[in-house]
């Protein structure tokens, strides 16, 4: 007894003292504020009722938020009704609607369940970002709630290697140890971790990987991953392992899982690097090269025969260099001899060092994690089937995709059609006739318009950047975006022509609140503000959690001078900041101005208090805010006032001074001087406006 008294007490010295510790100041730090909630959705009152909102905190677990990388803006009911069908999507940028977000899978599939379901809601709520892989969404999975006639789309597997703890990534070291990996994301969302990772920050210089800056894929490239390395298969596991337990726990919350293959770009994507095998002779090299470049000059003459015996040679010296797989596919093709060519193709990808796509391991671990779930709550949508079947008798390629893994109209379309189906499955529902043809969802969603130009110049951009540089193919890819480009641009038309077709769609019915948004933007681009405010006020009417919306129609309001419309927008919108802290000062210090015009200068005063409390941070902003509070105290004749408002300018002032921020903002003396001077004290903004920021330290 008395051993088993002093086992129990090591125990809980050890244990139990040092986990109450914790959890004591882990509660405090939530109390004070410190640190923020990591889950994906967190949940917001908004005039009395709750709603989830998607939570830009959330994906600093995994990267540096200076990269920027964010979720899509969603805000929904926290108590959906049973005649709402909610579908989420879990994925990287391809799930996403890269390049075009409003013309992503996603959106397709919203119009095809409306038209096929009229008599209910539908939500679909895209949860994916650029980048992720199963590491993420499995932590995702964690946020999204559960409701009746809940659906989850899983599409993930391109940024298993370069994603978050893969071999291949740029900010993280590889962990082979799935349980450790978890282990330290649940570290991470402690208020404990992230209050010593900002004390930690503040003590010691940023280093280059806390100071990241997104560039694209191109950060990647310094990690190639032979098909031969080891780590791919702790990759392939915790792949596999990642999607079965996400979609087990989507299925604990009463949500139907579908779970899909990936399709990728085979047959016009080169490999983004080949590699030979360490230990190569200079002999062999040199043959190599010689049987590529005879194979090159037979491509050029269209010798197909002689490019194949020349690559054959080639392959038989090195047969894992993915780029003469990538070529044997394509000599073979122009023999005609398809089920060759499309085996190359397929080795091209599996032996890609910069694996940027799914692989046949992956799509194969997607199969086995598939073969576990029955039908109940779970479907399997074979994607890359789909893509490989309509592509007949050649790989899916620029048919379907624009470059490498993310999808044209076509493909997003085709994603869309075999998702939508699998649902109305489930759901057994009757509907009149097939789903929507493509050109018919095409003029629904407004595709193409001059967004969809726009993103095709972002895409030609991205390609001009590494990896894409070093591919085959390079030459005929950015020949294609152009192509595709210009012919999408002659669709488009003009001006006029874009919104014609859009008050087509509205006088028919069939507009939904994003077609009422482009009509707005585009009558503000045509300087008509009335009409303008009208299309505005209707996405508002369909979706009142459009932030955008609100704070251009109070805008559009102000310049009418109608301020007092404008505070409830102004109101609104500071729900849907999402922890921008500019944005949320600017929002005040509109909403002063709002009221200082409606004739409320205590409701301003209010608000410029709370800017200057919460903002303090936005220099601009808070020293336009103390100038403000100062010239309304002068204009009333408080003197008291005035001077309380310039003592509390001058503390913070001098503060910026103390912690060096006058070096960051070297526009703090003119701006006290040209406050001091609105107050009468001349002399005092002479010294201001005299100071200067020291140099800086070498």
């Amino acid at each position: 007894m008395a051993l088993f008294k002093n086992l129990l007490f090591y125990l809980i010295a050890l244990i139990g003292v040092p986990a109450a510790f914790f959890i004591i100041v882990e509660q405090g730090l939530k109390f004070a504020g410190i640190g923020a909630p990591q889950d994906f959705f967190k949940i917001l009152n908004i005039n009395g009722q709750d709603y989830y909102q998607d939570n830009p905190a959330f994906i600093h677990q995994f990267y540096p938020a200076s990269l920027g990388i964010t979720p899509i803006e969603n805000t929904f009911s926290a108590l959906p009704d049973d005649q709402t069908i909610r579908v989420f999507i879990l994925g990287g940028s391809a799930a996403r609607g890269f390049p075009n977000l409003n013309h992503g899978f996603s959106r397709h599939l919203e119009i095809l369940l409306e038209q096929a379901l009229p008599a209910k809601n539908i939500d679909v709520i895209n949860t994916a970002m650029t980048s992720v892989n199963s590491h993420v969404i499995y932590d995702v999975a964690k946020s999204i709630p559960a409701g009746p006639s809940t659906f989850a789309i899983i599409l993930v597997g391109n940024n298993e290697v370069v994603g978050p703890y893969g071999p291949g990534t740029f900010n993280q070291s590889f962990l082979s140890n799935l349980s450790v990996i978890r282990l330290i994301q649940a570290i991470k969302r402690t208020r404990v971790w992230q209050a010593a990772t900002v004390l930690a920050g503040n003590l010691n210089p940023k280093n280059e990987k806390e100071t990241l800056r997104w560039r694209g894929m191109q950060m990647f490239t310094d990690n190639n991953v032979a098909f031969d390395d080891p780590r791919l298969e702790t990759v392939y596991e915790h792949y596999e392992n990642n999607l079965s337990d996400t979609v087990s726990r989507l299925q604990d919350k009463g949500i139907h899982v579908l779970l899909s293959s990936v399709p990728v770009n085979l047959r016009d994507s080169a490999p983004f690097s080949s590699q030979h095998p360490p230990g190569l002779s200079d002999d062999a090299l040199n043959t190599l090269n010689r049987q590529r470049q005879y194979s090159a000059a037979r491509f050029k003459d269209q010798r197909w025969q002689d490019a194949v015996t020349a690559l054959d040679a080639a392959k038989a010296i090195d047969p894992n260099y993915a780029d003469t797989h990538y070529r044997l596919g394509i000599a073979f093709e122009q023999l005609g001899q398809t089920n060759q060519s499309a085996g190359h193709f397929q080795q091209a990808l599996d032996l890609d060092t910069l694996r940027f796509r799914a692989d046949t391991q992956i799509n194969e671990r997607v199969r086995q994690v598939a073969e576990r779930f029955n039908d109940t709550a779970f479907s399997f949508v074979d994607s890359e089937t789909a893509f490989k079947r309509v592509s007949q008798p050649k790989p899916p390629g620029w048919n379907l995709l624009l470059e490498h893994v993310h999808y044209s109209f076509s493909g997003n379309y085709l994603l869309a059609t075999g998702f939508a189906g699998a649902i109305l499955d489930t759901l057994d529902a009757s509907i009149d006739g097939a789903l929507l043809p493509a050109q018919e969802v095409a003029r629904r969603i407004g595709y193409p318009n001059f967004t969809t130009i726009d993103a095709m110049g972002r895409l030609l951009d991205m390609v001009q950047t590494p990896p894409f540089t070093g591919q085959s193919n390079y030459a005929a890819l950015v020949d294609f975006i152009n192509g595709t480009g210009a012919a999408l641009a002659q669709q488009v038309g003009s001006t006029q022509d874009v919104i014609q077709r859009r008050q087509d769609l509205v006088a028919a019915g069939e507009a939904d609140w994003q077609i009422h948004y482009e009509l707005a933007e585009l009558f503000r681009h045509e300087q008509d503000p009335k009409s303008a405010l009208h299309h505005f006020r209707q996405v508002i009417q369909e979706y009142s959690h459009h932030g955008s919306s609100h704070l251009k129609i109070a805008e559009l309001h102000q310049a009418f001078g109608r301020f007092k419309a404008a505070i409830p927008h102004l109101e609104q919108a500071l729900n849907y900041t999402r922890d921008d802290q500019t944005l949320q000062a600017q929002t005040l210090g509109a909403l002063a101005s709002a009221h200082l015009k409606a004739g409320d200068p205590a409701k301003a005063k209010q608000r410029l208090l709370e800017l200057i409390a919460a903002h303090s941070d936005q220099i601009e902003l808070t020293l336009k805010a103390y100038g403000t509070l100062v010239k309304r105290a002068v204009e009333e004749g408080t003197k008291s006032e005035v001077n309380q408002h310039l003592r509390d300018l001058e503390d913070y002032a001098q503060a910026l001074v103390r912690s060096n921020q006058l070096e960051q903002y070297p526009l703090l003396p003119r701006r006290m001087a040209q406050i001091l001077s609105l107050a009468g004290r001349h002399a005092e903004a002479r010294r201001w406006a005299q100071l200067q920021p020291k140099p800086a330290e070498s």
